[in-house]
C-alpha cells in the first residue's frame, strides 16, 4: 500500500471513530418519584425493602454508620439499602428522633403502636446503578406489637412492657416518598 493510501485508510477509521463517538449518547441521568416500602420483624434488624417508581428494585434495610457499615445498634444514624443493582444509604436521624416518643400503649389490651413522619430523609449516597444518587425523602414509619404476659411473680397475667422479651406479635412498615436523581 503506498503512503496516500495508507492516509485514506487511517482517514477512514478516524472519521468512523469519530462519528461512532458522536453518535453515542452517554447515559443521561434518571430522575423522577420513588416510594420505598419497607416491612420488617419488629425484632430484626433486616428488613425487606422494594423501591418503585423512578428505580424498580428490591433487597433488604438495614441500619448502618455515615459510611455504610451495617450497624446492630437500635438507633443506627442511617438506613442502607441493598438492592439488587447496587445501594443507597439514607440519613435516619430525623427517624430517630420521631421514634424517641413514647408509643400508645393499650394496657387492657397489651398491645402498643407507633406512628411517625419525618422530613428530610436525605439521600447520602449510593453504589453500583445508584452510585450518583440524590434526593431526599418524607418517610412514615408505623410499628406495633403485643407483649407477652408475665408468668410470674406480683404482675402475673400482666402485660409485660418492660423490653426484656420480644412482642409475641408485631409489625414494622415504613413507606419512604420522594423525588430522585440518579
Amino acid at each position: 500500500m503506498s503512503l496516500v493510501q495508507n492516509k485514506k485508510v487511517l482517514a477512514s477509521i478516524l472519521a468512523s471513530i469519530t462519528l461512532f463517538a458522536v453518535s453515542t449518547p452517554a447515559r443521561a441521568a434518571t430522575s423522577g418519584a420513588v416510594i420505598i416500602s419497607v416491612n420488617q420483624d419488629f425484632t430484626s434488624p433486616i428488613g425487606t425493602a422494594v423501591v418503585t417508581g423512578a428505580i424498580g428494585d428490591y433487597g433488604t434495610i438495614q441500619g448502618a454508620d455515615a459510611n455504610g457499615k451495617i450497624s446492630k445498634l437500635a438507633a443506627t444514624p442511617n438506613a442502607l439499602i441493598k438492592l439488587k443493582k447496587g445501594t443507597i444509604l439514607i440519613d435516619a436521624t430525623s427517624m430517630n428522633k420521631a421514634t424517641s416518643s413514647a408509643p400508645l400503649i393499650q394496657n387492657t389490651t397489651c398491645s402498643f403502636s407507633l406512628t411517625a413522619t419525618t422530613v428530610p430523609w436525605p439521600i447520602i449516597k449510593g453504589s453500583g446503578a445508584y452510585k450518583s444518587v440524590k434526593g431526599t425523602l418524607s418517610v412514615t414509619l408505623q410499628l406495633g406489637g403485643i407483649t407477652p404476659l408475665y408468668s410470674a411473680g406480683p404482675n402475673k397475667g400482666k402485660c409485660d412492657f418492660s423490653n426484656k422479651f420480644p412482642p409475641v406479635a408485631s409489625y414494622f412498615n415504613v413507606l419512604a416518598t420522594g423525588t430522585i436523581t440518579y
